[in-house]
């Protein structure tokens, strides 16, 4: 099992986790963004709404953005 050491506080993480992690964002960021797919036509839609859906679903799209990159490179 691979494990990774954060330089924080020392404490072991393994592989396994921060794929589990990298899934969880990804279904977050799915739902998120079928939520203002959905919300966008419904009569509650408004500029409070989709600053928030906005607010979530940039940090998810970074790191789904992210993941992607890295298994790209892990390709190559």
């Amino acid at each position: 099992m691979l494990t990774v050491i954060t330089f924080v506080n020392g404490q072991q993480i393994s592989v396994e986790q921060i794929a589990l992690g990298g899934m969880l964002a990804t279904i977050s960021l799915i739902i998120s963004l079928s939520m203002a797919e959905i919300l966008a036509e419904s009569k509650w839609w408004n500029s409070w709404a989709s600053s928030t859906l906005d607010m979530h679903s940039a940090p998810l799209l970074l790191v789904f953005s992210l993941i992607v990159a890295f298994k790209i490179l892990m390709v190559l």
